[in-house]
């Protein structure tokens, strides 16, 4: 009976196996003891599994690395629909940019951005800059078009916006939480739509 007894306390003192690709990485790759952090799932997996970071399947057009090359967001109008970008920012590529106009037969608008990046990589930032400033996004809830995903960020930007005016949104690496360099690269989804206030 004691030697059943010694089993069970020896058995319970053990730690528990955490599968490999069962948690998302945490910030700057972070992840359970003898697992690293995969650059395509962005999960947590074994070192032999790992794959390096890579964009996946973006919907940008390149160049788009200033605001005189912003890639044209077309055909927005006063109440628009959803517009989705898959965007990246890999080594050598620090910030995109995009480009839009607000009809000038619009009464009061307001832009709402939208933009989600995992945490494992650096942080990313946005920004919406036209006639009124430059407005830059905030870690806010963002409402039921962009959900939080426990391994992301949401940043948001809501602003009103003048008709006939243009508009440009940037999106760029912060420099934060890039790994001390190591991790200085990000994917991302940002979404634009146009409505009332």
């Amino acid at each position: 009976m004691r030697a059943a007894l010694l089993t069970l306390v020896v058995l319970g003192a053990c730690a528990p196996d955490i599968v490999p690709g069962a948690y998302l990485c945490g910030p700057e790759r972070l992840c359970p003891e003898d697992q690293v952090c995969d650059g395509v799932t962005d999960t947590c997996v074994s070192a032999t599994d790992a794959m390096p970071f890579a964009c996946g399947k973006t919907t940008e057009v390149e160049p788009n690395n200033s605001a005189a090359a912003a890639e044209v967001v077309p055909n927005l109008q006063c109440v628009s629909l959803l517009t989705e970008i898959k965007g990246c920012t890999p080594d050598g590529d620090t910030e995109d940019w995009y480009g839009f106009d607000v009809p000038a037969t619009c009464g009061a608008t307001v832009a709402d951005l939208h933009l989600q990046f995992p945490i494992a990589f650096e942080e990313l930032a946005v920004e919406l800059a036209g006639g009124q400033g430059t407005f830059t996004g905030t870690p806010v809830d963002c409402g039921p078009n962009l959900p939080l995903d426990s391994g992301s960020t949401d940043l948001c930007v809501k602003h009103a916006v003048t008709a006939g005016g243009h508009y440009t949104v940037r999106v760029a690496r912060s420099g934060q939480g890039n790994c001390g360099g190591a991790c200085g690269f990000n994917r991302y989804t940002l979404t634009l739509q146009l409505g009332t206030p």
